[in-house]
């Protein structure tokens, strides 16, 4: 038996959106991702700069499972997730 999973649903709660990331999503999740903070304690801490977070924008498209996070009220972008192995 096989089980079919959806790796990107469009998913919306009431805070809250999830849809698939976008090669047009660049410049807004960049801009969110530009922010040394956010990477202060993460193993890859100069994931803000552009050149590394490039990369990994390129290696969550190609993964098939990379969402943007959508504030609902605002309508922006405020983040990313992903399946990951």
């Amino acid at each position: 038996m096989q089980w079919g999973f959806d790796l990107q649903p469009h998913l919306k709660g009431e805070l809250l959106e999830l849809r698939p990331l976008a090669t047009d999503d660049w410049d807004e999740l960049f801009a969110v991702a530009s922010d040394p903070l956010i990477w202060e304690q993460h193993p890859e801490r100069d994931r803000y700069t552009e050149n590394v977070f490039r990369t990994f924008f390129k290696e969550a498209l190609e993964s098939g499972g990379a969402f943007v996070i959508i504030d609902r009220q605002t309508r922006h972008i405020i983040g990313s997730t992903r399946f990951y192995g």
